[in-house]
């Protein structure tokens, strides 16, 4: 493979959104016939399961709102990095956020999927889950998850098997 042509950004407007950004139009320069993709997952408003009453709002039209309010950050954004509108696409889509992004890496046929982490620890990720370990395991090409900047400008903790030989 000569370069990615086709990079799906996964921006979830987040302290990481940048980060990942930066790395997705890095892989860009690369290649001047890439295709950046800026996508960003809106929940799916759900009623309560605890319930058997209808909701009385229009989950369709709160739905429809949280879209069109990422469509304009995605734009923001786009205009903030002085995307080339040619080679950007913006895109927002509704339902589960790792799910979502493997459908639209699958129908765009990327060969990268670009997102940032947000640093959570261990025992956190595991009880929430994690959007990149499931994009990881289910995506249909490569995926690159920029590390949280916390993590990337710790110092590493010093390994005390290497400490007792010194």
């Amino acid at each position: 493979m000569s370069g990615f042509h086709t990079i799906v950004v996964a921006l979830d407007f987040s302290d990481s959104t940048h980060d990942a950004l930066d790395a997705a139009l890095a892989l860009a320069a690369a290649d001047s016939a890439s295709q950046v993709h800026l996508l960003h997952v809106v929940p799916g408003a759900v009623p309560p399961l605890w319930t058997d009453e209808p909701s009385p709002l229009d989950l369709r039209t709160i739905e429809q709102a949280w879209a069109d309010a990422a469509l304009k950050q995605l734009a923001k954004l786009a205009g903030s990095q002085a995307l080339d509108p040619v080679r950007t696409a913006t895109a927002v889509v509704i339902g589960a956020p790792a799910n979502e992004i493997v459908r639209y890496a699958e129908q765009h046929r990327a060969d990268v999927i670009v997102l940032g982490s947000h640093g959570h620890g261990l025992v956190r990720r595991f009880l929430l889950g994690s959007v990149a370990d499931k994009l990881v395991r289910q995506s249909p090409c490569a995926v690159l998850v920029v590390a949280h900047r916390t993590l990337r400008h710790a110092a590493p903790a010093p390994d005390a098997s290497l400490q007792a030989l010194q």
